[in-house]
Formats: C-alpha cells, structure tokens, sequence
C-alpha cells in the first residue's frame, strides 16, 4: 500500500470564511519529522484580530502548523510547537497589501530543527531550535483548520 506523500486539499482560488474548512488528519499525509505547505493568498481586509490562514491542532496552544495575519497589519506570523514551548515562530515584518495575490511556503524539519518562510518565491525568515539536545517539534495528529482557528478571526480573502 503505498503511502500519501502529499495532498492537495483545493486547487482553484475559493472564497474565505465562506469556505473555512477543517481537515481530518486521517485525511491528510502521515507526518512525523518534516512538512511543507505551499498556498496563494489575496488578503481582502485588514481585521483588528488576528486571522487565521491555517492552524493544525485542536486550541491554541497546539501550533503545528500554523499561519496567522498580525492585527491591522496583515503581517505573516507563523508557528510551530515544540516538547517546551507551544509558540515558537517568527513574525515576517512585511504587511501585506489588500486585494494582492502572494505566493507562502512554509516548511517544517525535525531533523534540521528549524522552520523556513518564503514569501512570493524569496527566503524572508527561518526560526531555529536553540537547544537542539533538549527540544524538538512536536506535530499532532489534530485537524487542519483552513481560514479559522479555535479562537481567532478567520481569514477574509481568498486562497
């Protein structure tokens, strides 16, 4: 039987929150040590909360993986969760514009114990586990929320 090594979830621009959705992890690839999440992103307002693009975990202090928009600004925020600490991560101090198409990535290694972020092609952040001996992801085998988080806005826009 071979094993799903990747899943397209939607492939054609849909509206957000109309088309929040949540994914069963037994419906996505098994993750254990490393992921990447690629997506286009037109955001349509800045909320004065935090907007969730994408949040796996069941609450908010089970982030792995995670992208929010910072409050006003749209700035791109994105986490993971380790054995320590529920919210490690970066902030990429670049707003994004209303009504602009970008391209995210963002990419997960146990192994390598860091997080990279890319925005529209270019390496704008990383984060790095600092105590590599002691720490480690920690990935769950919780739902994918797309467009809506347990306690946050969704996002508006589309994706």
């Amino acid at each position: 039987i071979s094993k799903m090594k990747y899943k397209e979830i939607f492939s054609d621009p849909l509206d957000f929150p109309a088309n929040k959705m949540h994914v069963n992890d037994g419906e996505l690839p098994s993750v254990n040590n490393e992921l990447s999440v690629t997506l286009r992103l037109n955001v349509q307002n800045h909320d004065a909360g935090w907007q969730s693009i994408f949040h796996k975990g069941v609450d908010n202090n089970t982030r792995t993986p995670s992208i929010w928009l910072c409050p006003n600004t749209s700035e791109p925020t994105a986490r993971f969760s380790t054995n320590d600490n529920y919210n490690n991560g970066l902030t990429i101090p670049i707003g994004l514009k209303l009504n602009k198409w970008y391209h995210i990535a963002y990419t997960l290694s146990e192994p390598l114990k860091r997080m990279d972020f890319y925005l529209n092609g270019k390496w704008v952040g990383f984060k790095s586990i600092e105590f590599v001996q002691t720490q480690s992801v920690k990935f769950n085998k919780d739902q994918l929320h797309i467009g809506c988080a347990t306690n946050h806005a969704d996002f508006a826009g589309k994706m």
